[in-house]
């Protein structure tokens, strides 16, 4: 009996023992799968066929998808809040190819070279100088996206081919749907982008072009129902819409009143800009050896075909313009493609710091009418307010200026008296 009770005794404690070599492999195996944090904008679907891929050959790596604002500037804001104070928790960020000088340089994202191969050849676009800085590349491409107009091909069979048409179009159409020229004004940043598409196309002065920008986003606000300029064009109370080229998924679901009916054409513009998309490294990362394992599955010809026929967006891959699965979710694309090769990038638009800030708040001030005099203007904003218009007039009058040229006598053509004075006389 003694000898039953020990072995019973012995059975137990091996037992326990092996209970308690599981639940320790189980903790080990449990640590050994890295979370690997992506950042995006939350209009950009999960791409979950292309996850669901990834983690099967890559079975130590769980991807989770972190949603970002929708609106540019906001999205901007987030990041650099997240990765100026070294947060490590976000891995990689879906970043716009505007952002990859200011983030390669404040040493926010990591260099790919090396890790991830760049094959600038297969692009429609030029990749590399979009997302390189000082010939290293910062960023894998995964997409792009250009401004179209939707239209409704039930109410206008063709749309016309500049913008005076398509303004005329507005004014006088006999259906009573308005145009939106433009994105929501929450988005100041595309806001201006907008801005400075029109005006160069149209080759108009920027007062003008503000006063269309505003006629048009007042008519829509008049509309019954309204909440954003894509919710309007949705119901059916608008005839066009001004918008990113991606909205043809959200455009043309399940809940659209217009879905079977939206036509896609490209913007008059004499330079159409294009936004391209990448995927960046955290430089803070603790996933690194992870997050270059990702990119470098989403460089895959296959893995970037399926992204732009769930999410909408323009291929970046010059062969895809013509795939078919591409082209039945996305029909608009193939239509596009010859705008999108002499296209420019948004970088070339000379906005940022402190002049950025003060435009978007001009802008905001300019369209709420909350500025009635403003004394001292900017320099840079001169040149729209001496384009008088109905609402706002300049005065100007001569004033005193002292202003003082300094030379620097380290440098030894500086330290000739006839070189300092042939300079001082030029600019008296």
């Amino acid at each position: 009996m003694k000898k039953l009770l020990i072995l019973f005794l012995l059975a137990s404690v091996m037992l326990s023992m092996c209970s308690g070599c599981t639940v320790e492999k189980t903790v080990e195996s449990a640590q050994a799968v890295t979370v690997l944090k992506v950042i995006k904008p939350n209009y950009i679907s999960d791409f979950t066929q292309n996850i669901a891929e990834f983690n099967e050959a890559n079975p130590d790596i769980q991807v989770k998808f972190i949603d970002a604002p929708t609106s540019t500037e906001k999205r901007h804001q987030l990041y650099v809040s997240a990765l100026s104070g070294k947060d490590s928790s976000i891995d990689i960020y879906w970043i716009n190819d505007e952002w990859t000088k200011e983030f390669a340089e404040q040493k926010y994202i990591k260099a790919l070279d090396g890790e991830i191969l760049l094959d600038n050849s297969r692009y429609i676009i030029d990749a590399q100088e979009r997302f390189s800085v000082n010939d290293s590349f910062y960023a894998m491409p995964v997409g792009m996206d250009t401004d179209v107009i939707f239209y409704r091909s039930d109410k206008i069979h063709n749309v016309p081919e500049t913008w005076d048409g398509i303004i005329n179009l507005c004014r006088n159409s006999d259906f009573g749907l308005p145009i939106k020229l433009g994105l929501t004004t929450s988005d100041i940043q595309d806001m201006m982008y907008n801005i400075i598409e029109i005006k160069e196309a149209m080759g108009i002065s920027y007062a003008e072009t503000l006063n269309l920008y505003k006629e048009f986003i007042e008519e829509y606000k008049d509309i019954e129902n309204y909440t954003d300029t894509i919710a309007a064009f949705k119901i059916g109370s608008a005839a066009m819409l001004m918008g990113n080229s991606s909205l043809w998924k959200k455009l043309n679901g399940d809940t659209s009143a217009v879905k079977g009916n939206i036509m896609v054409a490209s913007l008059p513009n004499k330079n159409q800009f294009v936004r391209s998309y990448a995927l960046a490294i955290n430089s803070n990362s603790k996933n690194q050896e992870a997050a270059i394992r990702f990119l470098d599955f989403m460089n895959g010809k296959e893995q970037q075909r399926r992204l732009s026929r769930d999410t909408s967006l323009i291929p970046i891959i010059r062969e895809l313009y013509d795939d078919e699965m591409i082209l039945d979710a996305n029909p608009h694309v193939k239509g596009i493609k010859q705008s999108v090769q002499n296209s420019s990038s948004f970088a070339t638009v000379s906005i940022n710091g402190e002049n950025l800030k003060k435009l978007e708040e001009a802008l905001i001030k300019f369209f709420n009418n909350e500025c009635q005099i403003a004394s001292y203007p900017e320099v840079s904003q001169l040149g729209l307010l001496s384009e008088k218009d109905d609402r706002y007039y300049l005065q100007s009058t001569d004033g005193m200026n002292l202003a003082y040229l300094a030379f620097n006598f380290q440098k030894p053509l500086m330290q000739n008296k006839t070189i300092r004075q042939a300079i001082s006389q030029s600019l008296n």
